[in-house]
């Protein structure tokens, strides 16, 4: 079996190819549901490693199939491939060229570090046991649509072979550099956007007797929306319901026909996560009825929980320790309420996920969605490591 040693040596040997094959990606970011090219230098470098290549999952996402020396599990990992709409303000040799997007959240990382596992695997093929799908999704930033994996999913990206179980793992910039964190249960939030459209009457605003405000009511519905969480949610539970657009108007002495508020839901179970969608719809509605008006509501479950699965934790624990070292495992004390739909997947199969430190000690480091995100490309290394120690071990099954 191969030991941390050989591991460490082989990505070592790899990491200048990763690199490189990070900072292409940087230089050419592209929007979620758009991402050709990454697409297809991910099955360029698949298919010059010899992985086996299958495509057209969801327009854009690629799987790259090895299959070990002997029987075994079929582990799926995921990396994710889109960008973000904004303008790259680092100064860094390799910076984005395309105007208006970005790889500000690591996803180039990531989709790296998929490859370089690939890398490495394809070199210790017989040291493993069943088969290891890769999983290059697009759209995981594409929240509004419903993300990539729901439909990677649909598209048959965890059958033939069938996965038995899946991680996954996102850049983390508030753990140390060469820490992997996770923990059982909840770990990331579901993430669930809301569109409430106040109809009222128009009018002018020295008559407002013969108008039906829907600023006023947008106003009232905003207040009463606060009392979900602390009135309707077990205090031992968690839930953030946030509201941030607010828009009505156009001028001054106008009382407008409609206003506009939008937000989103976070949640970590989905008992809460339905409790929260019924309150927030029939707050809006009530509120906007009982004041005359209508409100109309799109609310959409987009992301649901992120669920770790307790038996693959525990093993996905047992590969961190093995190949970094106790001292580099982090056990996560609490969920982070961003959203990830690698969610969709941990829901299908047996899943967990991790973080990857790239924390420096004594510096603060620019988070993820910040037009100056970079982040310390030794990180990639250890993620890899980890990817790798995960294949060979959970690939022998129980």
């Amino acid at each position: 079996m191969a030991d941390t040693d050989t591991i460490e040596r082989l990505v070592q040997e790899a990491l200048p190819w990763i690199i490189d094959i990070r900072r292409d990606i940087h230089r050419h970011p592209e929007k979620s549901g758009q991402e050709t090219r990454t697409a297809a230098l991910v099955a360029a470098r698949l298919a010059e490693l010899g992985v086996e290549v299958k495509t057209g999952y969801y327009n854009t996402g690629v799987v790259g199939v090895i299959r070990g020396s002997r029987p075994g599990k079929t582990v799926g990992m995921r990396f994710d491939m889109d960008a973000l709409e904004m303008d790259e303000l680092t100064d860094h040799g390799f910076k984005s060229t395309i105007p208006g997007m970005m790889h500000s959240c690591g996803h180039d990382g990531h989709t790296a570090m998929g490859l370089g596992a690939a890398k490495v695997l394809m070199g210790l093929r017989d040291e493993l046991a069943g088969t290891v799908k890769l999983i290059f999704q697009p759209a995981e930033e594409d929240a509004q649509t419903g993300g990539g994996a729901q439909y990677m999913i649909r598209d048959g990206a965890l059958e033939d072979p069938k996965v038995d179980c899946m991680v996954g793992m996102h850049l983390w910039p508030d753990d140390m550099l060469g820490t992997v964190g996770t923990k059982p249960g909840a770990m990331m939030a579901g993430s669930d956007p809301f569109i409430i459209k106040i109809e009222g009457k128009g009018g002018h605003a020295s008559l407002p007797h013969r108008a039906i405000d829907p600023i006023y009511i947008g106003s009232q519905i905003v207040s009463a929306l606060q009392s979900v969480v602390s009135r309707n949610v077990d205090p031992f539970e968690q839930a953030v319901v946030t509201v941030g657009v607010f828009q009505g108007g156009s001028r001054y002495n106008v009382i407008p026909e409609t206003a506009t508020i939008q937000g989103t839901v976070r949640s970590f179970n989905e008992e809460v996560r339905m409790l929260v969608r019924d309150r927030v719809i029939a707050i809006a509605e009530k509120t906007a009825e009982a004041l005359g008006g209508k409100a109309v509501v799109d609310y959409r479950l987009t992301y649901p929980p992120l669920v770790n699965d307790r038996r693959v934790y525990e093993k996905v624990k047992a590969c961190i320790i093995s190949e970094l070292g106790e001292d580099k495992f982090i056990e996560v004390a609490r969920a982070a309420p961003g959203g990830e739909d690698f969610a969709f997947f941990a829901k299908a199969v047996p899943a967990a996920f991790m973080f990857l430190g790239y924390r420096k000690p004594g510096e603060e480091p620019v988070q993820p969605h910040n037009p100056r995100y970079d982040f310390d490309e030794a990180a990639l290394g250890y993620g890899v490591r980890v990817f790798v120690r995960c294949a060979l071990d959970l690939g022998k099954g129980d």
